[in-house]
């Protein structure tokens, strides 16, 4: 059986229900490599029988390789795939399990998705009974949703900034003046006071300041960008200063078109997420960290104003090798004031997330224990909000 095809029997076999519907049966394989999930027709014994092009992604291995497979080689012992596979069997029902951690030891990586398993209907051309096995990732899902929290999460932020400026900043400076009045007659032990006073007033000016940067409701200007010399120019910026420590590893695609953006903001990304690998990596020998351009076809997104969806193909990681960000935080690295860094503020990766919505491009975090990453998906340059108006 070669890549991607099938026998009439295996035909018969995954969509004998369908022969009422006078689909032609040349039509079948055709229609499960379309299915964008991956599909697996597994035998009673596990025996991998057939496969869609989604699946060789997935398991990143080939199909003559995974019809020589059973199920259980390619999963740990004791995975919930093997559970459920069981339930389905003894059960003879279909089964849909939610959120499961699938993990695929030959990559090392698991992923989260959701799984669909069901019998076929067995078919007088076909011996022993058969199960589809479907894995949709809930990584992309979750992400698009991610984007959409933070987007909204950076509004409240915008009407809160402009409230503080207002409100707050103007009376500050008042009382930072009586401070440095009250200071220049007052005794030492009272001066100290008057500068604790002035500390803290200017302390809170300059997070008035951070906040208002999401405050700026205008689009930035955009030009077309060399992703890649921007790169260079924040690495240089990080061996001169606070990446000393650490060796970078770059893995680029110099094929890949530039993209429409906003030069400043951009290495305002740049410099946020690649100083914090490096914070993280202060006390990790060997510290490194791994940037990657490469494209990446099949995630389209929709986005306001605009009545098709845009493709993101462009993408963007940057890796290290620390220990990742506590799972407890991951679900909010992108919402203001939230952080696990001693003396952080919280503001970093909140705006970075404001300047990725802005750019029509997505961020995820997709890092573990072996070292966080983030991925960044852009829309190439003939493609962005700004080129189609």
């Amino acid at each position: 059986m070669s890549d991607g095809q099938m026998s009439k029997t295996e035909n018969k076999k995954i969509l004998v229900a369908n022969q009422n519907m006078g689909l032609d049966e040349s039509l079948y394989p055709a229609v499960l490599n379309a299915i964008a999930h991956p599909l697996l027709i597994i035998s009673e014994t596990g025996q991998i029988k057939y496969v869609n092009s989604a699946t060789e992604n997935f398991f990143e291995m080939g199909a003559p390789i995974l019809l020589r497979q059973n199920i259980a080689n390619l999963v740990l012992f004791g995975s919930p795939l093997l559970a459920l596979i069981k339930q389905v069997n003894q059960k003879q029902i279909a089964v849909n399990e939610y959120e499961i951690q699938f993990e695929i030891p030959r990559l090392h990586v698991t992923k989260i998705v959701d799984i669909q398993a069901r019998l076929l209907e067995s078919h007088s051309d076909v011996e022993g009974r058969h199960m589809s096995i479907m894995f949709i990732e809930r990584g992309m899902a979750n992400m698009i949703e991610s984007q959409i929290l933070s987007r909204n999460a950076t509004k409240s932020i915008s009407n809160m900034a402009e409230i503080l400026a207002h409100e707050i900043k103007n009376p500050l400076s008042g009382i930072r003046g009586a401070a440095q009045l009250l200071g220049a007659t007052a005794n030492s032990d009272d001066k100290s006071l008057t500068t604790l006073i002035c500390d803290e007033t200017d302390r809170i000016c300059n997070l008035i300041d951070q906040m208002e940067q999401f405050s700026d409701g205008r689009l930035p200007e955009y030009e077309s960008i060399n992703i890649h010399l921007l790169i260079d120019h924040v690495k240089k910026l990080a061996s001169n200063g606070f990446g000393k420590h650490v060796k970078f590893v770059e893995h680029y695609d110099p094929s890949l078109p530039q993209i429409s953006g906003n030069k400043d903001q951009l290495i305002q990304v740049l410099l946020n997420l690649i100083k914090n690998a490096c914070e993280a990596l202060e006390d990790v020998p060997n510290a490194r960290i791994k940037i990657t351009t490469a494209y990446k076809a099949g995630l389209k997104l929709k986005v306001p104003n605009r009545d098709k969806l845009l493709s993101l193909p462009f993408e963007l990681s940057i890796e290290d090798n620390g220990d990742g960000i506590d799972s407890a935080f991951v679900p909010h690295i992108y919402d203001a004031f939230v952080t696990n860094k001693k003396g952080g503020k919280g503001l970093g990766l909140a705006l970075v997330a404001k300047i990725i919505a802005d750019h029509s491009a997505v961020i995820d975090y997709v890092g573990d224990k072996s070292g966080a990453k983030f991925r960044i998906l852009f829309p190439l340059l003939n493609t962005s909000i700004k080129a189609e108006g």
